[in-house]
């Protein structure tokens, strides 16, 4: 009794804490539709040319605020404003919408406000933001057409077997303990579908949302993550945006003037993989107790050898914020290179697999239909 108590204990808040990344995730997705990134980054672009041509900080949101297109966005930069106007930093004032800034925009305003070179720091957020909104675009770009292909493949497999299969089924009734197995296996998987159909796509469609939202939290990524850096072609893609990005934030970190152990913690916060923000906090630590950077990154085989070296050098010769910038842009074109990899590779494969899985249900049809034919000779 006490253990069954324990255990519905246990479940409840695990229950709960599904539900509220869920809602959190929701709520997320709702903002980024209402204000998306591109218009996040056009109102930086705007803020940083009205504050270096001499406007002040209030003057110039106010007048961001009258020309919103929409309500939404109005909303959003009123915000920001009253929160200025009120006495806080545009730092603390962006803060508060960390949906729309990531850390390292949100550490450059920062560092602009305590150096007095503000305007120079938001055109740096600006080239920031984007950089990254080109990125983002490039990998869902590579991920439309296997997504395309996927949703294709479910949506003829499913016509197939609710309004194509049934017609011959019909043919099979008499005897199906003599029908191959495929075909019996599909006419169950079509009966089930006919049945329960109505309630079947609504629970997949929830299933599936769980499931995207379990990759993404913290256990998820510690799971899948590391195998996505095995995967052909994708793994690939994923190291190359990763380095990509975390030397561009070191790069335009260091050049901002902060300490190398801040930019080295957000050089691990956009990495975007779970093993990268390993390597990354592992090195701010070693870093923090006295190492170089070059040295932690050594013989480490999510990075290359030829940029440790490169590293290596710059440290020498005081020139590291550069030769990171050098390494970003050099892992821009593997970025570039990566993409055309993968869909290199994920067109014929998606085209495979569909064939195959449509022929296997054409397959599972014809075969008991040779084999009536065959009877009547």
């Amino acid at each position: 009794m006490h253990a069954a108590a324990d255990n519905a204990s246990m479940a409840k808040p695990d229950s709960n804490s599904a539900v509220k990344r869920m809602q959190q995730s929701v709520q997320l997705a709702v903002k980024k539709l209402q204000v998306p990134p591109d218009q996040v980054l056009e109102l930086v672009e705007q803020l940083a040319i009205m504050f270096e041509t001499g406007l002040n900080l209030s003057t110039a949101l106010e007048v961001l605020e009258k020309q919103c297109s929409t309500p939404h966005l109005g909303k959003f930069v009123g915000d920001i404003r009253r929160s200025v106007e009120a006495g806080n930093p545009l730092s603390d004032a962006m803060r508060r919408h960390e949906w729309a800034f990531s850390p390292v925009a949100l550490a450059l305003v920062r560092a602009g406000e305590m150096t007095g070179d503000l305007g120079s720091m938001l055109n740096k957020v600006a080239d920031f933001m984007e950089r990254d909104i080109s990125t983002r675009k490039k990998v869902k770009g590579a991920m439309a057409y296997p997504a395309f292909m996927a949703i294709l493949a479910v949506c003829v497999v499913i016509f197939l077997l609710v309004n194509v299969f049934p017609k011959f089924a019909v043919l099979f009734e008499k005897d199906p303990s003599k029908l191959p197995g495929p075909t019996r296996f599909f006419m169950n998987l079509s009966d089930f579908l006919i049945a329960h159909g109505a309630w079947l796509l609504p629970a997949g469609l929830l299933g599936f949302a769980l499931f995207i939202i379990g990759m993404r939290s913290r256990k998820g990524r510690e799971i899948f993550d590391p195998f996505y850096l095995k995967m052909p072609a994708f793994g690939n893609l994923i190291k190359a945006v990763a380095l990509s990005r975390a030397f561009h934030v070191l790069g335009v970190m260091l050049n901002a003037g902060l300490n190398v152990l801040e930019a080295l913690q957000l050089a691990g916060a956009v990495s975007g993989n779970f093993e990268y923000g390993k390597l990354w906090s592992q090195t701010c630590d070693d870093v923090e107790n006295g190492g170089d950077l070059s040295a932690t990154l050594a013989d480490n085989p999510l990075v290359p050898a030829a940029e440790t070296a490169m590293i290596s050098l710059g440290e020498r010769s005081g020139t590291l914020p550069e030769v990171l910038g050098k390494i970003s842009k050099h892992h821009d074109k593997k970025v570039d290179s990566a993409i055309k990899a993968f869909v290199s590779v994920i067109e014929p494969m998606m085209t495979i697999i569909m064939g195959a899985v449509v022929a296997l249900i054409v397959a599972s049809l014809i075969m008991p239909m040779f084999a009536i034919s065959q009877v009547m000779k």
